[in-house]
C-alpha cells in the first residue's frame, strides 16, 4: 500500500544570470504583445473599453505562462517580477507605438505643407505642423484632445490620464491572474522542471476502484465514470502526482489528489497498462 508522500516544495534558487536573462525575455515579450495590441487597435479598429486591456492582459499572461514552462523558469519571485515588467512594457509600448505613428503622420503632413508652401508662400508660412517633442508631450496633447469613453462623452485632461491608469491596472491584473495560479503548480528542484501531465484519460469504475485502493485515495462507493491524471517532472526524480475525478450515480462530481513514491507509481502504471482499452492513452504514453 502507498504510504503518504509529501508534495514537492520550493523552486529554483535565485541566480543573477537567470534573472537578467528572464528580464530580457519579458521585455521583448511585453514589446511584442504591445505591437500585436496596436495592430488589432489600428488595423481592425477594435479596442472596447475595459474589455480590450483585460484581453491584452490575458494574452500577455497566457503567453507568459508558456514562456515560464518553455524556459523552465522555476524561481517564482523572478517569474512574477518578469510578469510585472512585461505588463509595464506592454502598457508603455502601446503609447510609444502611438507616439511613433503620430510622428510619422506629422512628418508626412509637414512634407505636404512644404510642397504647398512653394506655391502659396504667404498663405502657409509658419503653419507647417511640428511633431511631438517626446512621448510625454504626445500624451499631454492626447489628453488635451480627449479620449472617447462613452457615446457622446470624452475624457479630457486628468480624466484621460485616469482612464489610461485604469487600463494599465486591468492589464496587469489580468496577466497576474493567469500567471499566479500557474506558479502554484509543483516544481522539481532536482531536474529543474515544472511538473506536467504524463498520462490522462477516462477509466471504468472497476479500474478507478483498483487505482484508489492502490494509491490509498477516497472514492465513492458507486460511480458512473472516472478520469485520472498522472503528473511527473521531466526527469521522473520526484514524487508523482496522481489525480482521480469521478461522477457518482446522483451526478455529483468529486476529485482527489495524492503523491506517490516510485514503487506506488509503478504499481499505478501497471494497473493503467492492464486496463487496456478502458482508458485512452495520450501521446506521452507512446513516447
Amino acid at each position: 500500500m502507498n504510504e503518504p508522500t509529501s508534495a514537492p516544495v520550493g523552486g529554483a534558487p535565485f541566480a543573477w544570470w537567470r534573472f537578467l536573462f528572464w528580464m530580457l525575455i519579458c521585455f521583448v515579450h511585453g514589446a511584442a504583445v504591445a505591437w500585436a495590441a496596436m495592430v488589432v487597435h489600428n488595423d481592425f479598429d477594435f479596442a472596447p473599453l475595459v474589455f480590450f486591456p483585460l484581453l491584452t492582459g490575458v494574452v500577455l499572461g497566457a503567453t507568459g505562462v508558456g514562456l515560464v514552462r518553455l524556459c523552465q523558469m522555476g524561481n517564482r519571485p523572478t517569474a512574477l517580477l518578469g510578469t510585472v515588467l512585461a505588463a509595464a512594457v506592454t502598457v508603455v509600448g502601446q503609447h510609444y507605438i502611438g507616439y511613433r505613428e503620430a510622428c510619422r503622420e506629422e512628418r508626412q503632413q509637414a512634407e505636404t505643407y512644404r510642397k504647398a508652401e512653394r506655391a502659396f508662400p504667404d498663405l502657409l508660412k509658419g503653419r507647417i505642423p511640428a511633431p511631438p517633442a517626446g512621448l510625454l508631450d504626445f500624451l499631454r496633447s492626447q489628453a488635451a484632445q480627449g479620449r472617447p469613453i462613452l457615446a457622446g462623452h470624452v475624457a479630457r485632461g486628468w480624466l484621460a490620464w485616469l482612464t489610461w491608469s485604469c487600463d494599465a491596472f486591468l492589464l496587469l491584473a489580468a496577466s497576474l491572474a493567469m500567471m499566479i495560479p500557474a506558479l502554484k503548480q509543483p516544481y522539481c528542484s532536482r531536474c529543474s522542471s515544472w511538473y506536467r501531465t504524463m498520462r490522462n484519460g477516462r477509466i471504468d469504475a472497476e479500474t478507478a476502484r483498483i487505482l484508489a485502493e492502490t494509491a490509498r485515495m477516497p472514492l465513492a462507493a458507486s460511480i458512473k465514470s472516472a478520469r485520472y491524471r498522472l503528473l511527473s517532472c521531466n526527469g521522473g526524480c520526484g514524487p508523482a502526482g496522481f489525480e482521480l475525478s469521478w461522477e457518482d450515480l446522483e451526478g455529483d462530481t468529486s476529485s482527489a489528489r495524492t503523491w506517490l513514491d516510485a514503487d506506488c507509481r509503478n504499481r499505478v502504471m501497471q494497473v493503467l497498462d492492464e486496463a487496456g482499452p478502458h482508458h485512452p492513452k495520450t501521446p506521452a504514453d507512446e513516447s
